[in-house]
């Protein structure tokens, strides 16, 4: 029989996915089908979703099953009376493509099988229509992976025979329906056992299209059953890839249970060429290293099949694992860069103790690493100072904070008994904290600056908040320049929520390059110049002509560095990313390939697989970069490469594709918001009486974390703690996180409004007195300083406003020509553009503080403060009436001013 070998098959996952049945996701309640047209139209459908959803298709075209996507769509599906469905294409025979489902109103991913990041696959009237695998397993059984046209029904016809030659009559003729894999894109089946050294022969049969396939020349497949005492156990190579020309050696274990020394023969072949070995196999288990030379091998990725002979009979016939070659002949190496965003939200009360331990145990106590109680960021560190590679990280500036908070607080307080070991976690920080100067220092870690609380800027810009977002920018630089002594010009841009009217921000802040994910936004940009490749770095242009670069991190391989590589073995994982390094090598030599996560949610996730795996991902990157490829920070990157593309119109987007995770409608999440507008109103009010700027940059005392030196300072660190974008993250669907991070959220928020109506409660219209040519209108103001306000006076007829400056203590404010039954109020003299996205409507005098109504004659008769009950003291009656009565002499004269 002549094998044809699938690149793309990996063994075990066949054998696990076999049970599968066509498109059933069945934890979930979800069926999904398809159909293909000649032309290459796919019509998708999937049921178990309410009618009423708005369900997305997100599809991409593939190299291969389960490979990264090189183009990207999104579709809205259509209720049809049964199913969600849609089509999309046509597609030239032989792309494959993949794809899951988006339900954009419960905010839930549905995937293959119900497993993160697993698609469904398939190849598009596929051209290798009967392209097969076979293989015996250990008990005599076949199995049996072909490519077939999905999803037509696909059936195997098998028999016995004498040998493998087409025309020798078959025996115990069986025909099966073989189970289509949306996992690989393939048909699959295990027919047997049957007896060692029998001959089986089989064609397939397209039920649907009544086609009868061959192997080539019209010719049956065939296969042996041959199997014996002789089990291959396991085969590594002594590297995960090969330069043209390198000596490989390949270590199989296998298992002899003959109860004597035999010779066998091996022989191995690689691309048509063959190896042949005499080995002598003890009783039990061996290890035989096989070399050989890649000189003749071109670039490529193979599978080699290994035959074991004995007394001149094969005993075992076995693929061994993929081997990677490549040819480095005039090619640039590829960069990897690699991100790691190291994050943790404000765990401290505005009182100063700590609500959440995440800070100190995340850093100091996550587990034990060489006999060592370590966390995750202490163990980041001491892995890049072991190993030679260049990473890039960003430490937001709220995380510093709060290590510098730890370093210089003299007695830490804890809500509650959170198993934190402050003396071992105090010294884990300072440990960490200056390992990681260390490596910035030496340029082994380019330190990227955050917007400081990590807020989910196009939302904030959304609501007018463009000081704040601006603000926190700077604060996050500062941060950054405070802890490791760098002016950094690279950010990293809160949950990649980017929108185009972030790059003016990142010009005027100095920032000039940022990472953004490659499926969320490269599909759907505008190009200016130049051709899209993601493995390089790209311009993006506003429409002012304002630009900065962008790093488009590879989705896929992010994701499996996320949710896959830190909770499997660290050979396994070491293996695949040096692979799939080579993959891209082999598509883009000299490329940029990005990689960008969070920095510690894969080690805390994963505490037992974790550690081990980031240290086999630092040591197979240190080992195996050189020739074709080379770590790079991100900086060194874009410097090294020339962008080939400038775009721009890049969409409001994230990570996840949308912002739904942060507002979608949930109460939870809506109530925060609501609390953050009515905060900020308030704050910018006071702000704004008091003649000070808004969106302030705030000093910050790490013995008072989170209070400032002054009170108004104080009130809008409160609110840009507010704005971070773990709150709404954690809130409600679909995180449904602890209630702990909003009731933290609007803790802030609700100090913010109390303080503000409690300051603005100061400032009493002690007595109105109305005279001829007007009123007279005594305020005291309460406060410490000076104010600013707008004086409205209003009979109805008749509006008169005064801006007025009240200093400390009795104010005495006359209007002219105005009397009768008068309303009298106090503004804030705000602007719609000062405060953006109100909850208290504002007018053109400003935000409404206090509203006085005064009947015609000497004194108020009625007040009505807004929200505040303080009233006059009685201490200083007689002086407002001496200053009242002086009034209105004046008023009476005609003064217009006291």
């Amino acid at each position: 029989m002549k094998h044809r070998i699938f690149t793309y098959i990996i063994f075990m996952i066949l054998l696990v996915s076999l049970s599968s049945t066509l498109m059933l996701a069945q934890s979930q309640g979800y069926k999904v089908n398809f159909n293909v047209t000649s032309s290459g139209y796919v019509t998708i459908y999937i049921s178990g979703i309410c009618k009423s959803n708005t369900v997305i298709l997100h599809y991409g075209i593939e190299n291969g099953p389960q490979q990264s996507w090189t183009e990207i769509f999104n579709k809205e599906m259509i209720w049809d009376g049964n199913n969600f469905t849609a089509t999309i294409g046509p597609f030239n025979n032989g792309t494959w493509i993949a794809w899951v489902f988006y339900d954009n109103t419960t905010g839930q991913w549905i995937n293959y099988d119900c497993h993160p990041f697993w698609n469904w696959n398939l190849e598009v009237n596929p051209q290798n229509v009967g392209q097969t695998y076979a293989t015996v397993l250990s008990n005599g059984s076949i199995l049996i992976t072909t490519i077939g046209r999905a999803p037509d029904k696909l059936f195997i016809h098998y028999g016995l025979s004498t040998g493998p030659q087409t025309g020798l009559p078959w025996s115990d003729i069986t025909c099966e329906k073989m189970q289509y894999n949306p996992l690989w894109g393939n048909y699959s089946i295990i027919i047997g056992p049957f007896e060692r050294g029998q001959w089986v022969q089989w064609v397939y049969h397209d039920q649907t299209l009544n086609e009868w396939i061959h192997n080539t020349s019209c010719t049956n497949f065939y296969i042996q059953d041959v199997y014996s005492p002789i089990f291959i156990i396991n085969s590594t190579y002594n590297r995960y890839v090969y330069v043209e020309g390198e000596e490989a050696t390949i270590s199989i274990y296998l298992n002899n249970e003959y109860n004597r020394v035999i010779q066998t023969s091996f022989c191995l072949l690689i691309n048509s060429a063959s190896h042949t070995y005499i080995v002598n196999l003890n009783p039990g288990i061996n290890m035989v290293n096989l070399t050989f030379n890649t000189n003749c091998i071109p670039q490529g990725i193979y599978y080699p099949t290994l035959k074991i002979y004995y007394n001149n009979s094969l005993c075992r016939i076995s693929q061994l694992p993929a081997l990677y070659v490549l040819n480095t002949t005039g090619k640039e190496p590829l960069s990897f860069v690699l991100v790691w965003n190291m994050h943790q939200p404000l765990y401290i009360a505005p009182n100063g103790t700590w609500e959440q331990p995440w800070v100190w145990l995340h850093t100091g106590q996550d587990f034990y690493w060489n006999g060592q109680l370590v966390g995750s960021y202490e163990l980041q560190a001491m892995l890049i100072n072991q190993f030679n590679v260049a990473v890039t990280i960003d430490f937001t500036p709220v995380l510093l904070y709060q290590w510098e908070t730890i370093l210089h607080e003299k007695n830490a307080s804890f809500t509650s008994n959170f198993g934190v070991n402050v003396t071992h976690d105090l010294l884990a920080v300072n440990y960490t904290l200056n390992l990681f100067k260390k490596l910035v220092r030496e340029g082994k870690v380019d330190v990227l600056t955050v917007p400081f609380y990590h807020p989910l800027q196009p939302l904030l810009l959304e609501d007018g908040y463009w000081s704040d977002v601006e603000t926190q920018i700077l604060m996050g630089k500062n941060m950054t320049k405070t802890v490791f002594g760098v002016c950094a010009n690279g950010t990293w841009t809160p949950e990649m929520a980017f929108c185009n009217a972030l790059i003016g921000l990142y010009n005027e802040s100095n920032i000039s390059y940022t990472i953004l994910d490659c499926e969320a936004f490269l599909p759907y940009v505008t190009i200016v110049n130049g051709t899209i490749n993601p493995d390089e770095p790209f311009v993006v242009e506003n429409n002012l002509g304002q630009t900065i670069y962008v790093l488009f991190r590879n989705t896929t391989l992010s994701n499996e560095f996320g949710f896959k590589f830190f909770s499997q073995s660290p050979q396994l994982t070491a293996r695949e990313l040096i692979q799939q390094l080579a993959q891209i090598y082999m598509a883009h030599p000299g490329g940029v390939v990005t990689v960008a996560l969070d920095g510690e949610n894969p080690l805390i996730f994963n505490p037992t697989t974790g550690p081990a795996d980031l240290y086999a991902i630092y040591s197979s990157l240190s080992q195996c970069q050189g020739k074709w490829f080379i770590t790079q920070t991100a900086y060194d990157a874009i410097k090294t490469h020339k962008p080939t593309a400038v775009i721009t119109n890049l969409p409001v987007n994230s990570w996840d594709l949308n912002l739904d995770y942060w507002n979608n409608g949930c109460p939870g999440k809506i109530e925060i918001w609501r609390n953050l507008s009515l905060a900020r109103e308030y704050l910018v009010a006071y702000t704004v009486a008091l003649g000070k700027e808004l969106s302030p940059e705030v000093p910050l005392l790490f013995n008072d974390t989170p209070n400032s030196t002054n009170l108004l300072y104080s009130l809008w660190n409160y609110l840009y703690i507010a704005e971070g974008s773990d709150w709404t993250w954690q809130t409600g669907a679909p995180a449904h996180g602890p209630a702990w991070f909003k009731e933290q959220a609007l803790l802030y928020t609700s100090i913010i409004i109390n303080t503000v109506k409690s300051q603005f409660s100061k400032i009493n219209i002690e007595c109105i007195i109305e005279g001829f040519n007007g009123v007279v209108i005594i305020i005291n103001n309460g406060l410490q300083y000076k104010i600013t306000l707008n004086v409205v006076a209003n009979n109805g007829t008749y509006c008169v406003c005064k801006t007025v400056k009240l200093y400390p203590g009795i104010n005495v404010v006359p209007l002219e020509g105005i009397s009768g039954k008068i309303e009298v109020c106090l503004y804030s003299p705000v602007t719609s553009g000062d405060v953006g996205d109100v909850i208290i409507p504002i007018n053109h005098h400003g935000f409404l503080i206090q509203k006085t109504t005064v009947e015609q004659g000497l004194c108020c008769i009625k007040v009505d403060k807004v929200e505040y009950n303080t009233q006059p003291k009685f201490i200083l009656l007689p002086l407002i009436l001496s200053v009242a009565i002086i009034a209105v002499i004046f008023v009476e004269k005609g003064m217009k001013e006291i």
